[in-house]
């Protein structure tokens, strides 16, 4: 569901709203959302020395250089100086950097990511109380986590953020980064829910929010079974980057009715072009590879939007609004535990997790998504 609370732009809400209370709990833990286009911040944060804990998102799509290629930066001379760096290295990887007079948080960070369609999401969160911090990196759409603790990190300052949502102030942000955003909180990481929680999830009772669902409830998956639901996982995120919300519109992919899901979302589509392009059953499509087309396109002018998604004992599709949405695929996180314990997930059983050795279909590129449109429409 979207958050329409003081939507930007004066855009209109859609979906059921959340509760006041959950809506200012969420605007309360995400105190800066900031791109080239617009800035959102929490004023009370700016006044303060330091933010005790938090955390800090970046979303960038990788661009090859063949020089370091700054990707965000601010710098704040005075009495007491800051500075805060994050810098694409041309072999690959990404150098993180915080500093506070003479003290400094230094930290490089290993990726794989060749395309510069790839997006890159990189996390730094910091616990002073605790004297804890971790530097996350992720490929949105994927499930690879490089993950790096940190002891002693050093925190945010009101000074930053206010900087950060200047367009007019002292900050850096490269033409490829999607968004920047800071939260209160250490926040998780790993795979994240993709679907608005209004969406019509099919079960033997007929259709159901998919908000509505809980644990042993029962869905129909793609392949005519009926399974348990293991877990819901929801969570409140900036609208931008990998989290934008999407509309997918009826009646294209057999939908009966909108609904709204996330770039990263995948649709699974199979038929005769499928097989004789792909060679495969059915395949994967992702929702961003969707958005030049009629078919689906981007909501605009909201800060923040809820998603929920549905964990499943397989990697399977779950019928949703008359198509076939893939479920949360975890691969074997349950067997890492310094990574689950940072993820949506740490809350539940590690008995209650399932395992996904891969995906249950193959993930279509850009380009054959787009051929495969294409055939579709001739």
């Amino acid at each position: 569901m979207l958050l329409n609370n003081k939507p930007e732009n004066g855009a209109a809400g859609h979906g059921i709203d959340e509760t006041q209370k959950d809506t200012e709990h969420a605007r309360m833990t995400w105190i800066a959302v900031a791109d080239h286009q617009s800035q959102m911040v929490h004023k009370a944060s700016l006044a303060k020395d330091i933010i005790p804990q938090g955390t800090l998102i970046v979303e960038t799509l990788v661009a090859p250089q063949g020089s370091p290629q700054p990707l965000l930066g601010v710098q704040i001379v005075g009495p007491s100086q800051v500075e805060l760096q994050l810098t694409a290295m041309p072999k690959g990887g990404l150098h993180f950097l915080l500093k506070h007079g003479a003290e400094m948080t230094h930290v490089a960070i290993a990726h794989d990511a060749e395309d510069q369609a790839d997006m890159l999401r990189i996390s730094y969160a910091w616990d002073i109380t605790t004297g804890l911090g971790h530097i996350v990196l992720e490929r949105p759409g994927t499930n690879k986590i490089f993950h790096t603790e940190i002891k002693n990190p050093l925190p945010l300052t009101g000074a930053m953020l206010h900087e950060l949502t200047r367009t007019s102030g002292q900050r850096l942000l490269c033409d490829n980064l999607c968004f920047v955003a800071v939260a209160n909180q250490v926040m998780p990481f790993g795979p994240m829910p993709a679907i608005c929680a209004t969406a019509p999830v099919y079960t033997p009772q007929g259709t159901r929010a998919a908000g509505s669902l809980r644990r042993g409830d029962l869905v129909h998956t793609l392949d005519g079974d009926v399974v348990p639901v293991l877990q819901t996982i929801r969570h409140t995120l900036p609208a931008r980057g990998s989290f934008q919300p999407v509309r997918l519109r009826a009646p294209y992919f057999g939908l009966t009715q909108d609904i709204v899901v996330t770039p990263e979302a995948r649709l699974v589509v199979g038929g005769t072009q499928v097989e004789y392009l792909f060679g495969a059953e059915k395949v994967l499509v992702p929702v961003k590879h969707l958005t030049d087309a009629a078919s689906a396109c981007f909501e605009t002018g909201h800060r923040l939007v809820s998603y929920v998604q549905l964990l499943l004992p397989d990697h399977e599709a779950i019928l949703v609004g008359g198509t076939a949405l893939e479920s949360l695929s975890i691969g074997r996180l349950r067997r890492k535990k310094t990574l689950l314990s940072g993820t949506l997930l740490r809350g539940f059983e590690n008995a209650t997790l399932p395992e996904h050795s891969k995906t249950a279909y193959p993930v279509l590129k850009q380009f054959e998504a787009i051929t495969l449109a294409q055939h579709r429409a001739a």
